[in-house]
């Protein structure tokens, strides 16, 4: 499979950070233990990049006071151009490397502010143990609160008894939280009347995850699938080489044809990017011919998970591209991570566009069939609402 352009689009911290522990990870305390140094050199480095590579730069002020600022989040925070841009965010490169390789450490479960577990991460320690819907009511016989989940998270190789409710029933689970690798992807094959629907849980676009993508689509053509299914209702993006090689499996149709462009700032337009199905030569023989997929999406699924949707529009037609849940988060744009010492910044620089020239939208993509996320099943189960939306639709063409 060829190279692309290593480019990455990311959603917030918020998004990138929750689920290591929990809900309750704070982003800003997070970015602020991550910061070495903030000197004033990095400061002027900092600011030069708003004045030269943001895609707002005309609106960037060129006087900055640059003592107010300790951190350089709350520096990014000041001169980025609210709204649209709720996103630029600094990193540290651990962080970045460690997000890029699928790897972090605490438990790997996220949950709602009722302290209702909404997604574990697959082959994270609460993999297999907590459960999707899983209702938690005390943890080490205290209440449960965001501080004491982060705390018990942040206890490496200590277990923490979690008490939670399951279907009516209380029962004690013995977590141990530690450093760990996790899968993005999980497929599974459905057989519904006489067709073979592949369905596909796609929870980050990652550098790490196009081995697990191969693996998926080596099982959906051996198997001949009918129909896709791609659940992305809590991916908030990631790399767009990722997206980029996605798009190269789900359909082998368009050989050599734009999939979607990077369109930089006026005085940038020499960094405009161009990404492209893979040449015939360059198919690795695993790629569907799919008519129409189907996505599966929430206010969590931003970015690449909007840019995969919008870039199928002008080749499937967009009654071929069906989104059931409810409308995306609508981040139309990307960045292009700029180093400093051990610093990663990401500032928006781009607006990413399919090859008929759209995006998708501040507003994000609206849904063909509302539905909701529903906690009381797991995820890849038919009964489970958005899903069981999605195959009823691929039946009738209708919405439940």
């Amino acid at each position: 499979m060829k190279k692309k352009y290593r480019y990455t689009i990311i959603i917030s911290m918020m998004l990138l950070l929750n689920g290591c522990g929990g809900k309750g990870d704070s982003s800003q305390e997070i970015i602020h233990s991550e910061v070495s140094t903030f000197t004033l050199e990095e400061k002027k480095f900092l600011h030069t990049l708003f004045l030269t590579e943001y895609l707002w730069y005309d609106q960037v002020s060129a006087s900055v006071d640059y003592n107010q600022y300790q951190y350089p989040q709350e520096m990014i925070d000041d001169l980025r151009i609210d709204p649209p841009d709720k996103w630029s965010f600094m990193i540290s490169q651990k962080s970045y490397e460690s997000l890029a390789n699928q790897q972090t450490s605490g438990f790997g479960f996220r949950y709602r502010s009722d302290f209702k577990v909404y997604l574990v991460r697959i082959d994270a320690p609460a993999w297999g143990k907590l459960q999707r819907g899983d209702q938690i009511i005390a943890v080490d016989g205290e209440s449960p609160s965001i501080q004491k989940i982060d705390e018990v998270s942040k206890n490496l190789n200590v277990p923490a008894i979690f008490t939670v409710q399951r279907d009516a029933k209380t029962i004690d689970v013995a977590l141990t939280p530690r450093a760990y690798n996790y899968k993005v992807t999980q497929e599974e094959i459905l057989h519904r009347q006489s067709k073979k629907i592949g369905y596909l849980r796609f929870d980050a676009f990652t550098e790490n995850s196009v081995t697990e993508i191969e693996h998926a689509f080596d099982h959906f053509h051996t198997t001949g699938i009918d129909e896709l299914v791609i659940d992305l209702r809590y991916n908030g993006g990631g790399s767009i080489d990722t997206a980029s090689i996605l798009l190269d499996n789900i359909t082998n149709k368009y050989p050599g044809q734009r999939q979607m462009y990077l369109d930089w700032n006026a005085n940038n337009q020499n960094k405009n990017s161009n990404y492209y199905f893979e040449e015939k030569e360059l198919q690795d023989g695993n790629e569907l011919t799919m008519s129409r997929v189907v996505f599966l999406v929430t206010k969590g699924s931003a970015s690449a998970s909007e840019t995969l949707i919008n870039a199928l529009i002008p080749y499937l037609g967009r009654n071929n591209i069906i989104t059931i849940g409810d409308t995306t988060h609508g981040k139309p744009v990307g960045m292009s991570g700029k180093k400093y010492g051990k610093h990663y910044y990401f500032l928006i620089n781009f607006t990413v566009n399919n090859t008929a020239g759209d995006n998708s939208g501040f507003d994000g993509i609206p849904a063909t069939c509302s539905a909701k996320d529903d906690l009381s099943h797991q995820r890849g189960d038919s009964n489970e609402s958005m899903l069981k939306t999605a195959l009823h639709y691929l039946e009738t063409g209708l919405c439940l």
